[in-house]
């Protein structure tokens, strides 16, 4: 229930530049004291009287309750208007501050609420999370992504006059009204010129159509708040910008009434001749003896206007981590999905008051009157720098991880956005992550290339997003397995690459002892090799790596391995004679023979224990000439002591018979 109290209290305060007095008989928030909603809007006057409806409260005597707006979980609005006590509160414990007056400051107190300031410099409290949308009859003042305007209804600007000889005005008549040291009689009439408040959506609009700006026009003119007659035209000769919505549900009494006192003395809307136009076009007519809009005018490129429910751009992001889910029922429209302040109960009470309904009401496609525009509070808009990124092709998935940029802009990062697109531009997943996470794996992929970013983000925007263009691939396991060797034999590996989701391998593995390529060999169709090694490794412990280089379909994979190469095992074989005279030195000839390689080394002829004679290889054979032997049987046997390939071994005994 919205209660309305008199404000003849407030008048004096309400006095702005120009020395006139905001008369307004009454004002209202919600109410009883101490009621709260979770959905906050304050800012324009221009449609704060139509969102107090929709928000289920009583205006101007009639009850809106049945027809109050509310999200799927029974989320309602809590408009503030823009002028009645100094202060607010809108969250049940939370500070109270400045009562945001117009379409600037009410963008103003949302972004203040966006990022943890204050309303206004002078109050004592920071307003975070206290507003959540803005009532705003102009668009962005500052570019960025950070606000949403989505448009809630059409209205125009008309030109509230009060003296006969304002009924037909032109662009450039206005335009030389209100510029610096304007004309001040038109027709025989004394001028009496006037702008709405600083910060006014209407004026900001006004001005913007007839050609000037804030530094243009005459600053000297006095100002009131703005969409109230009874305040602005006081004489004849006063003329003011006005909402044609604004005029229309006043003088229907649909409205808190700011202009019966004006409109008594002869105040009215003025015809303006449109651009283009040759005759001139009044905005509103009469049906059934109530005031109706003019669609041409309110459709005029000049002085038609949409006026929007600004909200945080982040907060109507259904990927993003800080969706609202009750922001987004309320005032988006996209696909099938309706807003309630798009829904025919809503547009019936927005006709009610003065405005026209749009088939875009409640758009966020740039295309269709939607806009985006930065924070209002004067803060930098600048975005975070690019993360620096890391990623991990998987098994039909990919891992992105990143470090934040060490530069920090001045307002934080807020969350990470990851984009993955296909090789065709195709956008495939998103997805939105706090502050705390720095890595997440895309899953489920099918194979091809893929092109994947990751961005810090603020309440400013998207920053400078880091880039990954490659491709994923399901995974392939590699096992190799091989056994105990003697040097001079090829040890052999035996590879099993198996691929996942039944994949058959194909190509080529590859063996290398650190950065040694030892062999290769190419995968059969049923993804096994055997690869033959030299048979001239050192006899030692190998550590291998046997890597399978991947094909289309599947990623590269490896083993580990240990192969032991031992020594080879000769056989010795002596050639010596039978008998010999004892002043005969004997020959003996003694062959060491291996697989796969040619002994060296020495060998030695034993009687017994003792050795008695000593020879070095030469190609794998030695002649070695024994001392004279006494008479008598001698059994002598040759020994090789081996070398750094080969195992010692003793031969076979032979005996020499002296005489």
């Amino acid at each position: 229930m919205r209660r309305t109290r008199s404000t003849a209290a407030l008048v004096a305060a309400a006095v702005v530049a120009g020395g006139m007095a905001l008369a307004s008989p009454a004002y209202a928030d919600p109410t009883p004291a101490g009621t709260f909603r979770q959905l906050v809007g304050v800012g324009s006057d221009t449609t704060q009287d139509v969102l107090n409806a929709l928000a289920g409260d009583t205006v101007n005597g009639t009850s809106y309750a049945s027809t109050a707006v509310k999200s799927a979980s029974g989320a309602g609005i809590a408009s503030y208007d823009a002028i009645g006590s100094a202060t607010i509160q809108t969250r049940s414990g939370g500070p109270s501050f400045t009562r945001p007056n117009g379409s600037g400051p009410g963008r103003t107190a949302l972004s203040s609420s966006l990022t943890g300031d204050k309303a206004v410099a002078t109050d004592s409290a920071t307003i975070k999370g206290q507003v959540d949308f803005a009532r705003s009859s102009g668009g962005p003042s500052t570019s960025g992504n950070a606000l949403t305007y989505i448009p809630f209804a059409r209205d125009a600007v008309g030109v509230a006059v009060r003296g006969p000889g304002l009924d037909t005005l032109t662009v450039a008549q206005l335009f030389d009204i209100y510029k610096s040291g304007g004309v001040r009689t038109l027709n025989g009439q004394t001028l009496h010129p006037v702008l709405p408040q600083s910060g006014s959506g209407t004026r900001k609009f006004f001005l913007n159509a007839i050609g000037l700006t804030e530094g243009t026009v005459d600053t000297t003119l006095p100002t009131v708040q703005e969409n109230q007659a009874n305040a602005a035209l006081t004489e004849d000769g006063a003329l003011a910008p006005f909402s044609v919505g604004s005029w229309i549900a006043q003088n229907n009494g649909i409205a808190p009434d700011y202009s019966s006192t004006a409109v008594s003395a002869g105040a009215h809307l003025a015809s303006l001749q449109l651009p283009g136009d040759t005759g001139a076009t009044s905005p509103v007519t009469t049906v059934n003896g109530k005031l109706t809009p003019v669609a041409g005018y309110y459709e005029n490129a000049t002085f038609g206007r949409d006026v929007y429910n600004v909200v945080p751009s982040r907060t109507i992001d259904t990927t993003s981590v800080f969706f609202d889910k009750d922001i987004y029922d309320v005032f988006v429209t996209s696909g099938s999905h309706e807003a309630a302040l798009a829904s025919d109960n809503a547009e019936n009470v927005i006709a009610k008051f003065g405005f026209l309904n749009e088939s875009y009401n409640g758009s966020v496609n740039l295309a269709k009157h939607a806009k985006v525009g930065g924070l209002e509070n004067g803060l930098t808009n600048a975005t975070p720098g690019k993360p620096t990124l890391k990623t991990t092709a998987g098994d039909a998935s990919l891992k992105l991880s990143w470090t934040p940029n060490a530069l920090a802009p001045v307002l934080p990062v807020t969350d990470y956005r990851l984009t993955l697109t296909d090789k065709d531009g195709a956008v495939v997943a998103t997805k939105d992550l706090p502050t705390t996470t720095t890595s997440y794996s895309f899953t489920g992929l099918a194979t091809g290339a893929y092109t994947a970013t990751v961005t810090a983000n603020n309440l400013n925007g998207t920053g400078t997003a880091a880039t990954w263009t490659g491709t994923v691939k399901y995974n392939s396991t590699t096992k190799a397995t091989t056994a105990t060797t003697p040097y001079g034999k090829a040890p052999k590996v035996a590879v099993t690459v198996t691929g996942s989701h039944s994949v058959a391998p194909s190509g080529k593995v590859t063996v290398k002892e650190g950065a040694t390529t030892l062999g290769t060999g190419t995968l059969s169709s049923t993804g096994k090799v055997t690869v033959s090694l030299s048979n001239h490794l050192k006899v030692a412990t190998h550590s291998l790596t046997v890597s399978y280089g991947g094909n289309t379909k599947l990623n590269a994979s490896s083993a580990k391995i240990s192969l032991k190469v031992t020594k080879a095992t000769p056989s010795v074989a002596t050639s010596a004679p039978t008998s010999v005279k004892h002043t005969v030195r004997a020959k003996v000839t003694v062959k060491v023979t291996a697989t796969g390689t040619t002994p060296g080394g020495t060998v030695r002829v034993y009687q017994g224990s003792k050795v008695i004679a000593t020879g070095t290889l030469r190609a794998g054979k030695v002649v070695i000439t024994l001392p004279k032997l006494s008479k008598g049987r001698h059994t002598l046997h040759a020994y090789y002591a081996g070398s750094t390939t080969v195992n010692g071994r003793n031969g076979a005994n032979f005996v020499i018979k002296s005489t």
